[in-house]
């Protein structure tokens, strides 16, 4: 179970916690580990911490930035000690786990961000939902392979149910096919003069923002595309 949910670790600076996430991950059943560009690894330190786990460590998987790591998922959802100031929606942990037990057909990406800063304002675009851990208030800083030892344990909890429960769902369009669709849309709203120099950056920030939180299937964007295709095609008559 869970070969279809991916821990994403971007920018990482210490390789221990690269090593400790391996090890959090295999205590309970995950194996896909994604690293965007990590500032050590492979690292000695990351094998020393990955007790028992270092085949998890020789299968992951390098990316140079997010979203050639996200580019064939159909669902990426970002992880936080805190609530952030943007317009993406916000799963409740438990919200998180329903979605993840009712979509086993599909590439889901759990994303977590730097020891430090977390996940930039551009990452954040690039995923679909925010999870906001809950921390106590006098200290709300989680290392960051004890957040993804909760949230693993949280759904291997969950793993238990009963099978026949799990809803099925058609297929969901990748992030790399979105993506396409969002920018021709964005090109094809800037021929037209809707989108102008001046507003430019808030309409892209929200075209973005309403269809990565539209659950978009394939054949759907696939309508959408033909859509845009046609219009285009009036439009340069």
């Amino acid at each position: 179970m869970f070969s279809n949910v991916h821990i994403v670790l971007v920018n990482t600076s210490h390789p221990g916690n690269i090593g400790s996430t391996a090890r959090a991950m295999k205590t309970m059943g995950f194996k896909n580990l994604s690293l965007v560009n990590p500032k050590e690894f492979p690292s000695i330190k990351a094998n020393e911490l990955a007790v028992g786990c270092t085949d998890i460590l020789k299968r992951a998987n390098l990316f140079p930035d997010l979203a050639s790591a996200l580019e064939k998922s159909n669902t990426n959802i970002a992880f936080s000690a805190r609530s952030r100031r943007a317009s993406i929606p916000v799963f409740s942990v438990d919200e998180f786990i329903t979605h993840v037990m009712n979509n086993p057909n599909t590439t889901i990406n759990l994303i977590f961000g730097n020891e430090s800063s977390g996940l930039s304002n551009n990452d954040l675009l690039l995923c679909d939902y925010i999870v906001s851990l809950p921390t106590h208030n006098d200290y709300t800083s989680l290392n960051l392979s004890a957040a993804v030892q909760i949230i693993t344990y949280e759904l291997h909890k969950k793993s238990f149910i009963n099978p026949s429960n799990i809803q099925s769902q058609k297929e969901l369009a990748t992030s790399k096919e979105k993506n396409f669709f969002i920018d021709s849309l964005i090109s094809l709203l800037e021929n037209t003069h809707f989108i102008t120099s001046k507003n430019h950056l808030s309409l892209k920030k929200k075209i973005h923002i309403l269809f990565n939180r539209s659950n978009l299937e394939k054949d759907e964007v696939n309508m959408l595309m033909g859509m845009i295709s046609s219009i285009t095609k009036k439009f340069n008559k």
